[in-house]
């Protein structure tokens, strides 16, 4: 009777203490051990957000604690829209998918087609990118050096469609500076822009890094095609401007005006222009999870992105194939700058719908 009560109480007592063991092991396993991972690109296969993508997750994964297995999903459409939406509305609130995104926070800050609000999906970090600007030297008198463009008469500029953060910020920082200009625009890509510059069918275009130095530097800026001119702003969390390591040989946007115009830019156009570039140049590309995602994938997450962003292999790989050195938001100042970006002012947003609408009439 006492044997039989014994072993009783020790199958207890051992099933009790198997029981914390698996939780304690369960606390200790990677949230990725043993899973996949899916990176999803808000463009097309072969474009500069998939060419990024395809590297970032290739060294991503090794930094990824349980190290997953990493599959890529392009999924193209409405201005990189459709993907942003499929993240929010259709993806599990599993931490599986990671939405690797390019102008998906201007699209968030105008309320264009995006179906969720940009606060419900968690910030794990996001690429700046500069764009450079540049025109063709023979736009009427000259433009020899980057001060001429406002001494230039009428030319046309090339962009990519009414509502894109591209086209929106060369505007503004065109009617800032009070430069005569024709607007043309639904260019297809970038490539499709510059052909045009070099054919002469407009005469201003602007690119991100691998573009300009892969191909305008080389074929047009050093056989004196066109000259280039300043590149977008990298805003702070505090709304000052700071100057890009990428760039040395030009001025960012708010120090060319400066520099032309004799003092600061100001208005609501600039602060349009601000909050364009917060959200398109500090944060051209965003890393984000599911909305409803465990906070257990995005803390692994932020942990793997912050160690890619010092991963020799990787920043080799980069400089080789786009051209520059990819530079991240993140930690607290990048949390700070994404609630920034996705709160601008009431009046600002009504601002730019307007600026937008007034060129699809």
């Amino acid at each position: 009777m006492k044997t039989g009560r014994w072993t009783k109480c020790m199958i207890l007592v051992a099933f009790f203490i198997f029981s914390i063991v698996s939780r304690v092991i369960a606390a200790e396993k990677p949230f990725y051990e043993d899973k996949t991972l899916t990176v999803l690109i808000n463009y097309a296969a072969g474009g500069p957000t998939d060419v990024e993508g395809r590297i970032i997750a290739k060294h991503l994964a090794k930094h990824i604690p349980g190290k997953p297995a990493v599959v890529l999903q392009n999924m193209g459409g409405g201005g990189g829209v459709s993907a942003t939406n499929y993240l929010g509305e259709v993806a599990k609130p599993d931490g599986l998918t990671l939405g690797y995104f390019t102008g998906a926070l201007f699209r968030f800050q105008l309320k264009e087609g995006t179906r969720v609000d940009a606060s419900k999906y968690p910030f794990i970090g996001a690429v700046e990118s500069v764009s450079v600007s540049y025109i063709r030297s023979d736009v009427a008198p000259g433009i020899k050096r980057a001060e001429d463009v406002v001494k230039a008469q009428r030319f046309k500029a090339g962009g990519l469609s009414n509502g894109s953060s591209k086209d929106v910020r060369f505007r503004l920082s065109f009617d800032l500076l009070g430069l005569p200009y024709d607007y043309v625009t639904g260019y297809s890509s970038s490539s499709t822009a510059r052909l045009a510059v070099q054919r002469n069918e407009v005469q201003y275009h602007d690119e991100t890094l691998p573009g300009y130095r892969t191909q305008v530097e080389p074929q047009m800026v050093k056989t004196g095609m066109v000259t280039p001119l300043w590149y977008t702003d990298l805003v702070t969390p505090d709304g000052e401007v700071k100057p890009s390591a990428d760039v040395p040989e030009l001025l960012p946007f708010t120090q060319f005006y400066r520099k032309v115009m004799g003092k600061s830019p100001s208005g609501v156009k600039y602060e349009a222009l601000k909050a364009a570039n917060m959200s398109s140049t500090n944060m051209q590309r965003t890393f984000l999870l599911a909305p409803g995602s465990p906070e257990a994938a995005a803390a692994a997450m932020r942990q793997a992105v912050e160690a890619l962003s010092k991963d020799e292999e990787f920043l080799a790989e980069s400089k080789k194939v786009m051209r520059f050195q990819p530079r991240f938001q993140l930690g607290d100042e990048g949390v700070k700058l994404y609630k920034q970006v996705s709160d601008i002012s009431p009046e600002i947003v009504t601002f730019l719908k307007d600026y937008v609408a007034e060129k699809q009439k």
